[in-house]
């Protein structure tokens, strides 16, 4: 067991934000077993990734989260509204310490925050904060990177060296409790399990590296928040295989991101043994037939009935029949802290095929996601993106109004 103090509302604890203007109480976040608990209460998990690029895409655009507070603002009231209690962003590195491609020492970068970035980050989370939404701040370790001791030395640090140091410098910013109590967690990378993601490294050494690096984080920056690191539900089963995680005593909660059938779900959590919570990350299902076609009768790109209606049901069948009955705050036997959808809103630019301000219809192939099998990456919002320069009009599918069903309502505690 381990403890944490954070200072958010225990209301939003329970899945039911706070008023606006409530004022903060203090809390106590404990990891017990499976269980993560706040003021002695278990924890849901219900969350949504947030990335709200307009359709311009990321190449005309800082790709910052916060950089357009209205936007934002608006979101999270809306988040609100579906019973959203969690978010899961990433912290874009080079443009908070204003150190593009590593053109400068990380061991100085914490002498060079962008004090207007970071005053955006403290608006934004604030907000989150009033509308009782906790925030899962998550480093994105690059991929396409040589990761082995001695590789790619930069300022005297390889590789390595240099990206645990950038985790380290985003926690030392945002891990007071007093200024951002709404700090859930630390999340380190996003599917680097994959082989094609690890490169040269072995599935071992991977994860002697997340252990490496989380062991160093909590030991060198921060010991008061949870630790989570993002593996991707590969055909190995890294989550399944105890002596891989095991490489990595200090994560507090292992995630995955999937997209797989309700079954693969229910396989997933059923085959997870260790005694530590775990969280998905990322599931979802898109709003384009791709069988079909997409569906351009309108210019926001909003899906046609039928396949919001697929992606609904995704939705429904994998959160009422394979995420709902393994809840951890329902039981202390079960195993799963709940899940974190994929996306709040379409991203434009995902394709790398077509221009960035057009909704294109690229992705990949995937067996699991029944009927067309394909993931059409720029289409799995809950909401439509924004033109540049709107703040507020996103068009919202079914799939808002069916997670608004199943979450707006839910606050379980293992006492029912």
């Amino acid at each position: 067991m381990y403890r944490f103090l954070v200072g958010m509302g225990v209301l939003a604890m329970l899945g039911v934000a706070p008023e606006a203007n409530a004022r903060r109480a203090p809390e106590t976040l404990t990891l017990s077993n499976k269980q993560l608990l706040i003021n002695g209460k278990p924890f849901i998990a219900k969350g949504v990734n947030y990335h709200p690029v307009p359709r311009t895409g990321a190449s005309n655009w800082p790709d910052d989260w916060t950089m357009n507070r209205a936007v934002a603002f608006s979101d999270l009231a809306k988040m609100k509204e579906m019973g959203v209690n969690t978010i899961r962003v990433y912290v874009l590195y080079d443009r908070l310490f204003q150190n593009w491609d590593e053109q400068n020492d990380p061991s100085t970068d914490p002498g060079r925050v962008d004090q207007s970035v970071l005053a955006n980050y403290r608006a934004v989370l604030d907000e989150a904060d009033r509308q009782g939404i906790y925030v899962i701040m998550n480093y994105f370790l690059p991929t396409g990177v040589d990761y082995r001791a001695g590789q790619q030395v930069k300022f005297n640090k390889d590789a390595r060296t240099r990206h645990k140091l950038r985790f380290r410098n985003i926690i030392n910013v945002f891990k007071n409790r007093t200024e951002f109590p709404m700090v859930l967690m630390w999340a380190f990378g996003n599917e680097n399990n994959f082989e094609w993601n690890r490169g040269p490294l072995t599935s071992e050494a991977m994860f002697d590296f997340y252990g490496e690096a989380i062991r160093e984080a909590d030991q060198q920056a921060d010991a008061a928040h949870p630790y989570t690191v993002v593996i991707g539900d590969n055909p190995q089963l890294d989550i399944h295989n105890t002596s891989l995680l095991n490489r990595a005593p200090l994560v507090d909660i292992w995630s995955i991101n999937m997209y797989n059938t309700e079954q693969g779900f229910r396989n997933i959590i059923q085959g997870y043994s260790l005694n530590k919570p775990l969280l998905f990350t990322e599931f979802g299902y898109d709003a384009c037939q791709h069988n079909k076609g997409c569906d351009f009768s309108n210019p926001e790109g909003r899906g046609s009935a039928e396949a919001q209606q697929q992606q609904a049901l995704f939705y429904k069948s994998r959160w009422e029949n394979a995420m709902l009955p393994n809840l951890s705050a329902r039981s202390t036997t079960n195993k799963l802290l709940g899940g974190v959808v994929f996306e709040w809103n379409d991203e434009w630019w995902k394709d790398g095929s077509g221009p960035r301000d057009v909704h294109n219809t690229g992705g990949y192939a995937n067996a699991n996601l029944v009927p067309d099998c394909f993931m059409n990456e720029e289409w799995f919002g809950l909401s439509t993106a924004l033109k540049e320069g709107e703040t507020s009009g996103r068009y919202y599918r079914s799939a808002f109004s069916e997670l608004k069903r199943m979450w707006s309502t839910l606050s379980l505690t293992s006492a029912e």
